[in-house]
């Protein structure tokens, strides 16, 4: 949107401003007039010098076409600057009694057309514009036609409501028909660019074919040229979905479809009417001939009322806004307020068609009364029911943990094909979707892990050395009388786990020991403890794949994927994935506390055992956990040995435990009492060996 600043000053004179009034030098009024408009959130995207004039061009947001107009843009300023003296567009209000045609307008569907406003003017002059008016209209990047078509121009760039002139002469059947296209019609734009037409496209007709397309352009047939003598002028409100799909339709960006298809202000066609007519009378040597007057308002407006608690600005923004400074801002906007005594009913006035509750209101009221007011303070809020997402903390504390040790997160469809459920699921009653896109998206998937061998071979395929990646996603399953949909964590890996370096002459490949390490650091860094156990499913390798425990409850699993179905995704490598069930790890965590550092010393006891093999490791730490003294520490296994000098029955584990006071330095005396008593029990419990 181009802003001429001399014609601005009709409405609002920012020379006027004190601080614009201080500066001496022409690039430091421009200066203070570009932070001016950005005060407001207006940003310029460039300032041209048109023959000594001020032009900016001014970024216009999608949702603000009330911007899209120099009164419009003034009355912002004003709401900002409000020591300005604002000036509003004179408009002589005419009392519209002329019904001396046999003429009509028809509006065939109210929700393409809310409103149309004609009005009919017989016997003007048409002629050149005066050169002011084409230097103003040049300096607004529009070419000077003359002075019918550039005050319709003019117009537009001044309140922001698009109208067109027709040549009534040119018209058929003495009526006007507001009507979507016939399939087979076409029409002939002012620009001469021939468009086929169908019911996609709104058109305004005369008694026989199609003389303007609605919102867009006019047709070049029905134009206003010199030889002109009688006028309708239009003035209308469009549906701003029909303009929009048309004018991509056909590729046309006019300034009408730019305004229309934002939202236009249905309560000003009358106004823009009467504009027009003043400009046009000025423009002659005779008074007007205005013989017909119609305005079908079929869908009526009833303006919006929003009730504002004259605290919530303050509430939602978390700063101290008085109930003066909120008032003078929204009345100045244009907003008709209605005191309720603890709060107001706003109106919402009908050129701001972005305004819909009071979270609108309060961003009004700060974008005006300044951002840089805002602290970094939490606000305060009248919601009592405020909660952090906890869930979603969680998944962001997940993302950044896998993405911060080497894995890259992947999205994939929910979709499966019948081929993959198959492979993978062949005893799963499927999920089917009703309407597919292709065989390929007709099943919700039960599981994350078909979307991960697809990536991974995709990698692999574009030579890839290696392959971490994670997804976070929902699974789909047959409950009894509906579908059961629940999030999962997927976590893969394959491929190299550490490449060939100056100081590795072999590169090591990815094994299930170290996926599990990598995954077991999620569970520590969460704090929650966990069991493994080894367990039996269709597509993951025997003796490799174990269950996930926590409290009792199974979370998820952990495994080597089956090689003749990594094989048909064509990954030559071991594949490893973990799933998990993120409601239950999402109720394993346990709220964070702040434990200080202990300042005391601890002591290490290494022992070194032989046990049943048929013991699993998680029995062993179980029983540690259960009768292990306060001061124990930490314990890990630091060996394990099966081989010579081992009975067959028995494994060879070394282990360490460590042992420390929160309150004081322990002596060997304690800590070796301590820890024979604690081995006693252990070897006892399990009828170890002590080496």
């Amino acid at each position: 949107m181009r802003i001429n600043i001399a014609y601005l000053k009709k409405f609002i004179n920012l020379d006027d401003h004190t601080v614009v009034k201080k500066a001496s030098l022409p690039s430091e009024k421009k200066q203070l007039w570009k932070e001016l408009f950005a005060s407001v959130g207006m940003e310029t995207d460039e300032i041209i010098d048109f023959h000594g004039q001020d032009i900016f061009e001014i970024e216009v947001t999608p949702n603000r076409p009330d911007w899209l107009s120099h009164y419009g843009i003034a009355r912002d300023l004003h709401a900002r600057l409000p020591g300005l003296k604002f000036q509003q567009p004179e408009i002589a209000r005419r009392s519209f009694d002329f019904n001396n045609e046999l003429f009509s307008i028809h509006i065939e569907n109210k929700h393409d057309c809310g409103r149309y406003t004609g009005c009919i003017v017989r016997d003007i002059e048409v002629k050149e514009s005066s050169d002011e008016t084409k230097t103003l209209l040049e300096s607004m990047g529009l070419r000077a036609i003359n002075n019918i078509v550039d005050i319709s121009n003019l117009l537009i760039m001044t309140i922001g409501h698009p109208i067109h002139m027709f040549d009534l002469d040119k018209l058929s059947g003495n009526e006007l028909n507001i009507r979507r296209a016939k399939p087979g019609e076409n029409i002939t734009l002012l620009n001469e660019q021939v468009i086929d037409l169908d019911p996609d496209f709104l058109v305004i007709a005369d008694g026989e074919v199609p003389v303007a397309l609605a919102g867009i352009m006019g047709g070049g047939f029905s134009g206003v040229t010199h030889t002109t003598k009688n006028i309708l002028i239009e003035s209308a409100y469009f549906n701003p979905r029909v303009i929009r799909k048309a004018a991509r339709k056909i590729g046309i960006k006019s300034d009408a479809s730019f305004r229309f298809e934002r939202g236009a202000d249905i309560l000003i066609t009358p106004d823009t009417i009467n504009m027009a007519l003043d400009m046009i009378g000025d423009s002659q040597k005779e008074p007007l001939n205005i013989t017909y007057f119609s305005d079908p308002f079929p869908v009526g407006f009833s303006p919006q009322i929003v009730t504002l608690d004259k605290q919530y600005p303050s509430q939602y923004s978390g700063i101290s806004i008085d109930e003066k400074t909120s008032a003078q801002i929204l009345k100045g906007l244009g907003f008709t307020l209605k005191d309720q005594t603890n709060s107001w009913a706003v109106e919402i006035p009908s050129f701001r068609v972005d305004i819909y509750g009071k979270q609108d209101l309060v961003e009004e009221i700060i974008r005006v009364h300044g951002y840089h007011r805002l602290t970094s303070e939490i606000p305060n809020t009248s919601n009592q029911i405020l909660k952090m997402d906890s869930e979603r903390e969680l998944i962001q504390k997940i993302r950044n943990h896998f993405t911060s040790i080497g894995f890259d997160e992947v999205i994939n469809y929910i979709f499966n094909s019948p081929e993959e459920f198959k492979l993978l699921l062949p005893t799963s009653k499927p999920v089917e979707v009703r309407n597919p896109l292709g065989k390929d998206f007709s099943l919700l998937r039960q599981s994350l892990l078909p979307g991960l061998l697809k990536n991974m071979a995709l990698n692999f395929n574009h030579s890839a050395a290696g392959v971490r990646i994670f997804e976070f996603g929902h699974q789909f399953h047959n409950a009894e009388d509906h579908i059961l949909e629940e999030q999962f964590l997927s976590v893969s890996a394959s491929g190299e786990y550490q490449r060939v370096n100056w100081n590795q002459k072999d590169s090591q490949q990815m094994d299930y020991y170290r996926f599990k390490s990598l995954v077991l650091t999620l569970f520590r860094k969460l704090a929650i403890g966990i069991q493994m156990e080894e367990t039996s499913l269709g597509f993951m390798e025997t003796g490799c794949c174990f269950s996930i425990i926590s409290s009792g409850k199974k979370i998820g699993y952990m495994g080597v994927v089956r090689k003749d179905i990594s094989d048909r995704y064509k990954i030559e490598t071991p594949v490893l994935v973990a799933e998990l069930k993120m409601d239950r790890i999402v109720s394993s965590v346990k709220d964070e506390y702040f434990k200080i550092w202990n300042k005391y010393p601890s002591y290490k006891r290494d022992i070194s055992f032989l046990m049943d093999k048929h013991i699993k490791f998680h029995q062993l730490e179980e029983a540690i956990g259960s009768l292990k003294p306060g001061s124990l520490d930490y314990f890990h296994l630091f060996d394990r040995y099966l081989g010579k000098g081992i009975p067959e029955d028995k494994v060879s584990l070394s282990m360490s435990f460590s042992y420390t006071d929160e309150k004081r330095t322990l002596t060997n005396e304690e800590i070796n009492s301590m820890h024979t008593d604690f081995m006693e029990k252990l070897i006892k419990k399990f009828d170890l060996i002590q080496r």
